[in-house]
């Protein structure tokens, strides 16, 4: 059977500072002063920062110690989940009047497939625009979205013009865009992952796409990621040459973020 591609229009939408705006929004004293969401402690670490708090250094998943030190006038909040997720719940609902092909990634981020949108807007990015309009008027938070016709391309767009910015990448505007980035700006590349692809002279998109994948895959003096297991078929180098290419299959319930490096262009 062949099968034929058709060019997908996915968006990805990103709450901004989802737990953070959301103490900001239901405590007014809060708003523009630099909140950290984190239990205080050496073993806590932090959940979420508002863009007060980061223009000190603050970011999630840094240990609450640390970004005490950066920003000592940080005011500390213990996480409260159940808010989060009912806060979560109504942005969702927003989401399901434009399509039911979701994937949820964590409370404050998703995938949805809207190439056949259920409000027949005329265009991927009107329905992007639209979703942020609804959840800063009924959620009374902000969002950026990124539109690509592929799930790993929107989620670089999305983090794009945050916070609160959309940005498109058009089907033709791939190679243009994606190959003189840096190799950090790829999701999932970490500090430690860019300094090893550094040692093997990789400094752009455009590098790690001329990789071999035994280089990539272990054999190589710098192994990237383990060329075992299931990670075998999804290293970097393998992706990246098809990115306009494959068709996107999502999920309708909560599916952990794949694990470092297993970069799929789907």
């Amino acid at each position: 059977m062949v099968c034929r591609m058709t060019v997908r229009k996915i968006t990805h939408i990103d709450m901004d500072a989802f737990y953070a705006s959301v103490e900001q929004r239901d405590d007014p004293q809060l708003r523009g002063k630099p909140v950290v969401v984190a239990w205080r402690g050496n073993r806590s670490v932090v959940c979420a920062a508002s863009y007060q708090a980061r223009k000190s250094g603050v970011r999630s998943a840094m240990p609450a110690v640390r970004a005490e030190r950066l920003c000592p006038n940080a005011i500390f909040l213990p996480p409260d989940f159940p808010r989060y997720r009912a806060v979560s719940r109504q942005v969702r609902e927003i989401f399901k009047r434009h399509t039911d092909i979701i994937e949820p990634l964590s409370l404050d981020e998703a995938y949805l497939d809207v190439s056949e949108n259920k409000t027949r807007l005329p265009t991927a990015t009107l329905v992007a625009r639209t979703i942020r309009e609804q959840i800063r008027s009924e959620v009374s938070l902000t969002a950026s979205a990124g539109v690509a016709p592929n799930k790993f391309l929107a989620k670089i767009a999305s983090d794009w013009k945050k916070p609160h910015g959309p940005f498109v990448i058009q089907p033709e505007e791939i190679d243009s865009f994606l190959l003189p980035l840096p190799v950090g700006r790829l999701p999932g590349v970490g500090k430690v992952t860019e300094e090893k692809l550094k040692h093997l002279e990789v400094q752009t998109i455009a590098d790690l796409r001329r990789m071999d994948l035994p280089t990539l895959g272990g054999g190589g003096r710098f192994p990237v990621c383990s060329s075992t297991g299931s990670n075998r078929d999804h290293l970097l180098q393998a992706d990246l040459p098809g990115l306009n290419a494959p068709d996107v299959h999502f999920v309708l319930a909560y599916r952990h973020p794949a694990p470092e490096l297993v970069l799929r262009a789907t």
